[in-house]
């Protein structure tokens, strides 16, 4: 089975072909990025909100048990157990309910969108430039 990196820095590895200061000013290039998005205040706010919701731990449990609900359901859907589908869904569908009206979890929800919305305007410009980059080269 392949392993899947977990990291930003594991997933961006640089080919082998460079030479060995090549890989260093990449290494460091990608260290001094990565330092400044971890300290940016978009991220920041979605960890710091991220923390406070893997310490509710009543919404965990939730979390847990809606989990467990929507697995039944497919279970007895795939059996053709519709009245057992459709209560398990029914009462899966009830804690969902209850979740999405948790302010905790707009918060989250908020502050992962505002950071998301951060990564993909770094990546997109990330890849215009190197796009830019490569097609000057030629």
């Amino acid at each position: 089975m392949k392993q899947v990196p977990q990291t930003l820095k594991e997933k961006s590895k640089m080919p082998s072909n460079l030479t060995d200061t090549q890989s260093a000013e990449y290494d460091q290039a990608l260290a001094a990025l990565l330092a400044q998005i971890s300290q940016h205040p978009a991220v920041l706010a979605f960890q710091a909100a991220e923390e406070r919701l893997k310490a509710a731990e009543d919404l965990y449990a939730l979390e847990v048990e809606m989990k467990v609900l929507a697995k039944e359901a497919v279970l007895y859907k795939k059996i053709d157990k519709v009245k057992a589908y459709q209560e398990t869904m029914a009462r899966s569908k009830i804690i969902e309910a209850q979740l999405n009206e948790s302010p905790l979890i707009m918060d989250y929800r908020r502050k992962l969108v505002v950071a998301n919305d951060l990564l993909q305007h770094l990546l997109q410009t990330l890849e215009s430039q190197i796009n830019e980059e490569l097609y000057r080269d030629k």
